[in-house]
């Protein structure tokens, strides 16, 4: 409807996984790379997880076209079988032959072994993919794993590569699965994509289509990041229904307004900017609650001297014997020093602490000025913040820990800067300010000042490259899990406990790296690696 308006030759965003569209992504291509480590020439169990529509299917079909000659496929979609009708299914697919009735697990167990032997003898390695892998169960991944038992000295017969959502993950923890957990050989997470490459995305897949120049500038590029997160999929229904909308609207280009309507229709709800990704919304938020916090110390005065007031009366034959110098300590709207007043004036004579009561009274009365005045000032600044402005620092995500050094250059550039207006004294303003630095938040991470650099690993030791009194001295270390992820968020499973990089996996190693195929780890002061899923 729209190509020839756009001058495209077809439609570029069709969710079909049409390989004239493949396009892959420094992720994509992480995944490849776990992917064919996997299946070397040890065999085993490959493990590949990633969210709903992240290109996990495009992934696999790209591993079979990858394939070698000298192997031999079998690819099952609908994983929703029971034991007997998998053996079976691998069975078409490896075109064995055998009984379509009364075929017991022995017989089709049997049948595939012979087929795993001949292929062997013959120099055909045989692999099994299974989409979809989350919804096995677990007697199904188990018949699977006894399969794979079949193997020479130096390799297994058969080869399984299970993709499925993140469940797939948290199936495999199961304790009675824990023995497959143990044979996946390479495991990869699929995330989604950055802005960065999701413009390369929506720019591959319309230059294919024949397209010479832009259809969606930067606003709409940052909105269909932000709506689709990355998702692929998503990204294509947000782009073949913002080139539709704009096609009705004689737009040359789509723009972010068309993108949000395009969300509209095509995912069924409105999508309006969060709230509380908002900086100047957060500062507003965090100005509020000061004041809230001056104004409840300031009731907690008044209150405190009405009481201490009505305690005076009745207790006035026993005051009078403190000096007036001590009768005039200053009182900052604060809790602590609240009742650090109410204990002095319940001493203080009621007669010689008239005056301090009426010093005290002016100083809150100036306090309560005060906060009205900033209060008025930080509305003003907030609403003088463009839309504009604040997309444009929102827009490009961000990650904690990983990219902390520009997080702290946003937050200096969006804090709240404090001034003293006419008719607030600077003795005031310097109250404020204290109770504003009391109520900063804490480091965004313990680890922030640390450098976020790319580290060289290459020139670290293996470990069976190291002395052999530093190996004696090692620890047992059994790695059991091994999960990668580009943003740093990766964790082992090691001697049946889970860690994350930083932290001490045994008496005195610390887990320093966690890399797509070894981890680093830090002995007594000595870095060395180890492969992933190794033993020691």
């Amino acid at each position: 409807m729209y190509t020839a308006y756009f001058g495209l030759s077809e439609a570029p965003f069709t969710i079909a996984p049409d390989p004239a569209y493949l396009f892959l992504s420094d992720r994509h291509r992480e995944a490849l790379s776990h992917l064919t480590y996997g299946l070397g020439d040890n065999g085993g169990f490959v493990l590949l997880t990633g969210e709903v529509g992240t290109g996990k299917t495009t992934i696999s079909r790209t591993v079979m076209e990858k394939l070698p000659e000298n192997t031999q496929l079998a690819f099952i979609l609908n994983p929703t079988l029971s034991c007997e009708e998998l053996l079976a299914t691998i069975c078409d697919n490896l075109k064995i032959r055998y009984k379509k009735t009364g075929a017991t697990l022995k017989y089709l167990t049997d049948k595939i072994q012979q087929k795993l032997i001949s292929n062997h003898e013959q120099g055909i390695n045989t692999l099994v993919i299974i989409d979809e892998a989350q919804h096995l169960q677990a007697e199904v991944l188990e018949q699977l794993r006894l399969l794979t038992n079949l193997e020479t000295n130096t390799k297994k017969l058969l080869q399984v590569i299970l993709i499925g959502q993140p469940e797939l993950q948290q199936l495999l923890q199961r304790r009675d699965l824990r023995q497959l957990a143990q044979r996946i050989t390479a495991r990869y997470h699929l995330m989604p994509l950055t802005q960065q490459e999701l413009t390369s995305y929506i720019q591959h897949r319309l230059s294919v289509a024949n397209c010479t120049r832009n259809l969606f500038n930067k606003s709409a590029i940052a909105a269909i990041h932000k709506i689709s997160q990355g998702i692929p999929r998503v990204v294509n229904l947000l782009c073949d229904r913002a080139l539709v909308l704009a096609y009705s609207d004689n737009q040359a280009v789509v723009n972010k307004k068309i993108v949000i309507e395009a969300a509209h229709e095509a995912l069924g709800e409105a999508v309006k900017p969060s709230l509380w990704q908002s900086l100047s919304v957060k500062a507003a938020i965090m100005s509020v609650t000061m004041i809230l916090s001056l104004l409840i110390g300031v009731w907690l005065a008044n209150n405190g001297k009405f009481f201490n007031d009505e305690k005076q009366v009745s207790s006035n034959s026993t005051l009078g014997n403190q000096e007036p110098d001590e009768q005039l300590i200053p009182s900052a709207p604060t809790q602590k020093n609240t009742t650090d007043n109410l204990a002095l004036q319940n001493d203080t004579n009621l007669e010689t602490n008239l005056p301090a009561q009426k010093a005290k009274h002016a100083n809150q009365t100036e306090i309560s000025q005060a906060i009205e005045i900033l209060a008025k000032k930080t509305s003003v600044d907030e609403k003088s913040t463009e839309p504009s402005q604040t997309e444009e620092k929102t827009s490009a995500p961000l990650v904690l820990g990983y990219n902390a050094k520009a997080y702290q250059e946003q937050q200096k550039k969006s804090a709240i800067t404090l001034k003293a207006e006419e008719g607030v004294s600077e003795e005031i303003l310097e109250l404020f300010k204290e109770a504003v630095k009391e109520t900063e938040d804490e480091p965004i991470n313990k680890n922030e000042n640390q450098s976020i650099e790319n580290v060289d690993y290459s020139s670290i030791t293996a470990l069976h490259q190291m002395p052999a009194t530093f190996q004696d001295a090692l620890p047992p270390l059994s790695f059991e899990m091994h999960m990668f992820e580009t943003e740093g968020n990766g964790w082992v499973r090691v001697n049946g406990r889970d860690f994350k990089e930083g932290e001490h996996i045994a008496n005195d190693v610390l887990l320093e790296a966690i890399l797509p195929q070894k981890v680093i780890l830090n002995f007594r002061g000595e870095q060395f690696s180890m492969p992933a899923l190794s033993n020691w």
